[in-house]
């Protein structure tokens, strides 16, 4: 029984690890489509900052509520700071 809990502890992970990828991928199509879809004009870029901006702010209130959102623990309860999830909040 031990093993098969720990067996389930480490699919879990896996696949939050796997969601937290997949995540990221989305990101980065959606912005990939506003970058091919708007023209180059100045409505343009504030409709492409909007999005972008909108996204990082799911990210940071995911952090803010007690996850991780680091690819190595993504969606993880944390305990106390995280170096990763700090990087990766400060690197937008």
């Amino acid at each position: 029984m031990e093993k098969t809990v720990q067996e389930l502890k480490q699919l879990m992970r896996e696949m939050m690890l796997e969601i937290g990828e997949l995540k990221e991928r989305i990101i980065y199509l959606e912005r990939e489509v506003v970058r091919r879809e708007i023209a180059p004009d100045t409505t343009g870029r504030e409709n492409a900052i909007k999005i972008q901006g909108e996204s990082y702010e799911g990210i940071g209130r995911i952090y803010s509520e007690g996850y991780h959102i680091c690819p190595f623990e993504y969606g993880q309860p944390r305990n106390e700071d995280c170096l990763f999830c700090i990087a990766l909040l400060e690197k937008e």
